[in-house]
């Protein structure tokens, strides 16, 4: 792969994060974020709600774990979307399921995307076997 392809690819990497990261605070403007939680929206245990925090953290072992060990660009490429996945859905959790907790999610859920930044990504293509 020359320069030029090596840059284009990580941009590619970049552009997605950036999307991610700028998409939910687009869902949490437009999709509810201001409204106040519906009446009744207390309800059931007070921490049902912790749950969320199964993707967050499944997204910090892809990042931290994962992501570190592999080799190839198009797997890791998957597995950081993955990855991503998981900490946006606290957002989308905060907005629709548990909308009392919805700015701690939303909060966590930036928090979990902005650890993918693709710094990294440059080592899935400085060798030539890809």
């Amino acid at each position: 792969m020359n320069k030029e392809q090596v840059k284009a690819q990580l941009i590619v990497w970049w552009v997605l994060w950036a999307a991610f990261l700028s998409g939910i605070f687009v869902y949490y403007c437009f999709l509810g974020g201001s409204a106040p939680p519906p009446p009744g929206a207390e309800g059931g245990n007070a921490f049902t709600w912790l749950g969320c925090l199964v993707p967050l953290s499944l997204s910090t072992v892809i990042r931290w774990f994962v992501l570190p060990r592999l080799q190839n660009a198009q797997t890791a490429l998957t597995v950081f979307i993955l990855g991503i996945a998981f900490s946006e859905s606290a957002c989308f959790m905060g907005l629709f399921v548990f909308p009392v907790h919805k700015q701690e999610l939303f909060l966590w859920s930036a928090l979990g995307i902005f650890q993918f930044m693709p710094y990294f990504a440059g080592r899935y293509f400085s060798r030539d076997d890809h």
